[in-house]
C-alpha cells in the first residue's frame, strides 16, 4: 500500500507546485501586457517589470522566452505578450519529465501617437 500511496501524495504536490508556478507566470504576463499597452509596446522597462514579477513568483528569468508582437503599437491596436518555461515534474518511483508552460496576454495599446 505505501508503493501506491507515496507516489500519488508526491503526484499531487508536485502538480499543485506546477500549477502554482503557472498561475504566478500567468499574472506576471498579464501585468507585463498592461505595462508594455502603456507604454507603446516592447521597451527594455517591460521586460525588467517581467523579470522582476518572475523572479518574485520563483522562477528563473534567464530560462524564460519572451515574446511581445508587435514591438510598437498605438491607440488600441492590438498587442501580444507570451512567455515560454520549462518546469520540472518529478514523481518518485513513477516518472520524472519537464512541462512546457505557455502563457499569453493579449491587449490593445494605450498611447495615442
Amino acid at each position: 500500500m505505501i508503493t501506491v500511496l507515496v507516489p500519488l501524495l508526491f503526484a499531487v504536490l508536485e502538480f499543485g507546485d506546477l500549477f502554482q508556478r503557472w498561475l504566478a507566470q500567468e499574472s506576471a504576463t498579464v501585468q507585463a501586457a498592461r505595462y508594455a499597452a502603456e507604454v507603446g509596446g516592447d521597451a527594455p522597462e517591460v521586460r525588467a517589470l517581467l523579470a522582476d514579477a518572475l523572479i518574485a513568483a520563483g522562477i528563473d528569468p534567464a530560462r524564460v522566452v519572451v515574446d511581445i508582437t508587435p514591438s510598437r503599437v498605438g491607440w488600441r491596436q492590438p498587442l501580444t505578450v507570451s512567455v515560454q518555461s520549462e518546469a520540472a515534474l518529478a514523481i518518485p518511483f513513477a516518472l520524472s519529465t519537464t512541462v512546457p508552460l505557455r502563457t499569453t496576454a493579449i491587449v490593445r495599446g494605450e498611447i495615442n501617437r
